[in-house]
């Protein structure tokens, strides 16, 4: 059996690759850095001679793995990269948000991407198509078609020693009255504007989205009609993982989204235009398939009538695109680990 380490920051990335693993049949450890174990806690701004120690002191480790994979975010990669001769397997990076990172003063890193983005023992592969065009633009590219999240988690730890604290939330206990939407946690919904507020206005009942990792997502999606997104991103776990477990989307159209992009203290990550924006994965093949789009905020109360209206014929098709984006990601992952 095949031995993977997966290091990251990001509790999903964990997660959907805990999946992803545990249905190749491989032998997976995770390590996230909020354990503050193998990977220093907070250091998104690794250095070469930060890298290095973190090798040092755990290569004996690294070597017992026939793949190590890296996620959000890709400077962790360089831990592997700087002592690729000394690792006898073989190096993913999955880029999830931008190759780098926290990292854009130091130009050694961009060339230690760039010298290793075609080498053997290493796979560089976007985790949206953005990804790909944010390589391009420092001269770097990647061999390796786009593989998306697949948005499916499984109940098992991803550590016999974790504790159920990912951070970020806080102490709360689960909400579970429901209602008619699930208000988007992130700053769009929450600083931007108060899109529970304006929901309210309709005479909906919404609640902003409490929960840690798509388990708690799961609880939630069975108590709202529908769940409301102002995009922040080009991709995010969410978008699949609503899409996995069937919970109806209601969000701004292309062009809204272009317009309150240009406004002060909307968010969106590395900034969105008119040649970027088809890139969004809010936008996708799938979702353009089930998502019900508004034209503008004086839309939303007739999106969710819309939603409630056809929400037997949108959960048939979301079921439908689930089931091949998971044959087709699976599909891709095989490759990868073959």
């Amino acid at each position: 059996m095949k031995k993977v380490l997966h290091l990251s920051h990001h509790y999903g990335c964990l997660k959907d690759h805990q999946y992803v693993c545990h249905n190749l049949g491989l032998q997976l450890e995770s390590v996230y850095s909020h354990w503050d174990t193998v990977i220093p806690k907070g250091c998104y701004r690794l250095n070469s001679k930060q890298a290095n120690e973190i090798w040092s002191n755990n290569q004996n480790y690294f070597k017992d793995f026939d793949y190590i994979i890296t996620s959000d975010t890709a400077p962790l990669s360089r831990i592997v990269l700087q002592n690729i001769d000394k690792f006898p397997g073989k190096l993913i990076v999955w880029i999830c948000n931008r190759f780098d990172y926290n990292l854009e003063w130091d130009s050694s890193y961009y060339q230690l991407i760039k010298n290793y983005s075609n080498h053997e023992k290493v796979k560089l592969i976007p985790y949206t198509e953005f990804e790909r065009i944010w390589l391009n633009r420092f001269g770097i590219d990647t061999k390796y078609e786009t593989i998306r999240p697949i948005g499916l988690v499984i109940s098992d730890e991803l550590s016999k020693d974790e504790q159920y604290s990912i951070g970020f939330d806080g102490n709360y206990e689960m909400d579970f009255t429901g209602g008619d939407v699930l208000v988007s946690r992130y700053h769009n919904d929450n600083i931007f504007q108060d899109s529970k507020e304006i929901c309210e206005s309709f005479g909906l009942v919404a609640r902003h989205a409490k929960y840690r990792g798509s388990l708690e997502l799961e609880k939630l999606s069975k108590l709202y009609d529908c769940f409301l997104m102002f995009p922040d991103a080009y991709s995010k776990f969410t978008t699949f993982e609503l899409m996995q477990l069937g919970m109806p989307v209601i969000l701004p159209t292309e062009k809204l989204l272009l317009n309150l992009s240009r406004k002060s203290n909307y968010f969106f990550s590395t900034g969105v235009n008119e040649q970027t924006v088809k890139y969004c994965e809010w936008y996708n093949e799938y979702y353009e398939k089930f998502a019900v789009y508004f034209e503008d905020i004086d839309g939303i109360g007739e999106a969710v009538e819309l939603v409630k209206q056809n929400r037997e014929d949108i959960l048939k098709i979301m079921g439908e695109c689930a089931h091949i984006h998971k044959e087709q990601t699976m599909n891709q992952w095989k490759e990868i680990y073959d």
